[in-house]
């Protein structure tokens, strides 16, 4: 069970969903397969490239503990880099006439970063299940009612997380409807 709860930690991981996840949607929204790729690279050097430099960099130099950033205090600095990564990656795209959907997914990183970020200053919320409902609520609201099934993963990620001792399930519930809630605000307002 740890190995598993390990292993859906990693695939559950919003750095990892964001891969197939900007693929799809570019692809959905160019057509064009050259299109996609180069939209949704730029898209993940902002989205995933920046908080992973952060935490590669932590690990290194020591101002993080571990991948998962197990103490709270460490989670709002490495929040407000990606926060601002991500206002400068939907700029960019805004900038360059990326497609509508693929700069929301960015502006929803942002409006993520900004809540997750204000409420880790106070409580450890697990960005886990924020991410993984955030992309369920992404997938429903850009392709229909039966991505609705991608909401199956939040429970999963949730169990994984309170199993390896990460979080409690009250952080990992209020992660799950902060994610959905916050991303289905954004791309209402933005699309």
């Amino acid at each position: 069970m740890d190995a598993l709860a390990r292993y859906l930690s990693i695939l559950l991981d919003s750095s990892v969903l964001a891969v197939p996840v900007f693929l799809g949607v570019a692809w959905a929204a160019t057509g064009h397969f050259w299109a996609a790729l180069g939209w949704a690279a730029l898209a993940l050097l902002f989205a995933d490239g920046v908080p992973l430099t952060y935490l590669y960099l932590g690990l290194r130099r020591g101002w993080v503990s571990g991948f998962d950033m197990p103490r709270r205090q460490e989670r709002a600095p490495f929040i407000a880099v990606n926060l601002t990564g991500n206002l400068i990656g939907y700029w960019l795209l805004r900038s360059l006439g990326a497609p509508d959907t693929l700069a929301a997914l960015l502006l929803v990183y942002v409006g993520m970063g900004a809540v997750m970020f204000t409420i880790s200053l106070f409580w450890k919320i697990s960005l886990h299940a924020g991410g993984v409902g955030g992309f369920a609520a992404a997938l429903t609201w850009l392709f229909g009612p039966a991505w609705a099934l991608t909401f199956l993963a939040v429970p999963l990620v949730g169990w994984a997380r309170v199993h390896r001792r990460r979080h409690t399930w009250a952080q990992v519930v209020v992660g799950g409807v902060v994610g959905t809630a916050v991303t289905t605000l954004i791309l209402a307002l933005a699309l």
